[in-house]
């Protein structure tokens, strides 16, 4: 009799697993092929972003071959060599202020732009339009080839070490051409809607804008190419362009959550079978969507890229509260938000990189109106940042981080302007010593006379 017990109990047990597994199997196939309407999807449309893959390309915006700066850039970097191996240490070589290259140094780079004159006379002859894009395909999303990135650093650093060689000419011509040049491949990745590219945007400024610090130390530019300097810095700052590449990422995350065949592509470079890698892909989103855990893990990363999105279409100081907000909620709220997890923790770095940025470019800005004041007053300092507004600067910009004044100082004929830095807190800007060091967290520019 409890053998008999035990068969049935058996069979139940069959039956209503067998019952379970046909239910979750039409649960996955129902969510595999049934269409859904995509809340989210439609929400990111109607507030003007991209918001999949085919849309992506749209988001670049084209330019006319006659002004397109990007396709001279892309056959001269063709050409660019002997930029790396022992000979080039004029490429990380920063002298202190008020020097310029040692003996050694301009040996190479004059080695250097000889080699690579072809490649400079291409990149001088751009259009002057302010107008790039690059022949790159946005709808790959995530495998989008962005091989340009690493010549626009190369472009920068060879031509903002000319400019600073020509200043410690004293050809403040030459020099001025010099870095305008390499201002114009920095912002050629200006329209450019990726986080990569924008982050490769600052990194080439940061590069460009200590040779141009010290290169007001070393010659005198005239008003004229001064202001032309100082007009391309105030149009670096472009205070929507990490929001749009933000809006790329996102889209190129919510199609990682669905791309059975990219997912099946990550597998198979691991070594698995193709047919079982697809099998078991398939089986996995229609079980992860089946449970709801997949419209959890897409509302969680498409609401904290809005939050990101939102604080970055901000003007400062609220856009760098507003960032610091949508950082701290970026950790994901459980264990099942697999994409978020991968994808979220490297939009944290963004807003702290922009904020650098911005508060970089407008201490250039201020120094270049200061160089002007003091061409128009007899080399003499303002007293403050108020005296450059509205004719050498105009406006005086604010600190992006905080919101108040830039700070300014001087020191004899010589003067800083700074930031606080992402600390919050004034640690003086420049320490006023033969080596010129900077105090931790203030973002300084220093000029020596």
């Amino acid at each position: 009799m409890s053998a008999w017990l035990e068969t049935v109990r058996r069979k139940r047990l069959a039956v209503m697993g067998a019952g379970v597994g046909l239910l979750l199997a039409v649960c996955v196939l129902f969510s595999l092929f049934v269409p859904h309407g995509d809340l989210i999807v439609e929400t990111i449309r109607k507030q003007g972003y991209p918001a999949s893959l085919a849309e992506l390309d749209a988001w670049y915006p084209s330019v006319p071959p006659a002004e397109n700066a990007a396709l001279v850039y892309t056959n001269a970097f063709a050409l660019l060599t002997n930029l790396s191996g022992p000979n080039t240490s004029f490429t990380s070589a920063l002298p202190p202020i008020g020097q310029g290259l040692s003996a050694d140094e301009e040996s190479e780079l004059k080695d250097v732009l000889a080699d690579n004159q072809a490649a400079l006379r291409l990149i001088y002859s751009a259009p002057a339009s302010g107008h790039s894009r690059y022949p790159v395909c946005l709808g790959d999303g995530y495998n989008v080839m962005l091989l340009h990135l690493a010549k626009t650093k190369q472009a920068v650093t060879l031509l903002s070490a000319e400019g600073l060689m020509r200043a410690s000419h004293d050809d403040a011509e030459k020099a001025a051409q010099a870095f305008l040049v390499a201002g114009r491949v920095a912002e050629s990745l200006g329209d450019e809607p990726t986080v990569i590219s924008q982050l490769r945007r600052y990194a080439d400024w940061a590069i460009l804008l200590p040779r141009l610090e010290r290169a007001l130390s070393l010659t005198t530019f005239t008003d004229s190419q001064l202001t032309s300097l100082q007009k391309m810095l105030e149009a670096a700052e472009r205070p929507q362009a990490m929001a749009r590449a933000m809006a790329f990422a996102r889209v190129c995350g919510l199609n990682a959550m669905t791309d059975r065949k990219a997912m099946g592509m990550g597998l198979q470079k691991r070594g698995w079978n193709r047919q079982l890698a697809e099998f078991w892909i398939w089986a996995a989103v229609g079980l992860f969507r089946a449970t709801g855990m997949q419209g959890k893990d897409k509302a969680f990363y498409a609401d904290t890229m809005a939050r990101h999105i939102a604080a970055l279409e901000l003007p400062y100081p609220a856009r760098a509260a507003a960032g610091t907000q949508a950082a701290a909620l970026t950790n994901a709220p459980n264990r099942f938000c697999v994409f978020s997890q991968s994808l979220l923790p490297a939009m944290v770095v963004v807003h702290g990189r922009d904020a650098n940025h911005v508060a970089k470019v407008r201490l250039a800005t201020v120094a270049l109106g200061i160089e002007r004041f003091r061409l128009a007053h007899t080399n003499a300092l303002p007293e403050s940042l108020k005296g450059l507004a509205p004719s050498f600067c105009a406006t005086v910009p604010t600190d992006p981080f905080g919101g108040e004044p830039l700070r300014y100082k001087t020191h004899g004929a010589s003067y800083a302007v700074y930031s606080i830095g992402s600390d919050g807190q004034d640690d003086g800007g420049v320490a006023w010593d033969s080596n010129y060091t900077k105090v931790p967290q203030d973002v300084s520019f220093v000029v020596k006379h």
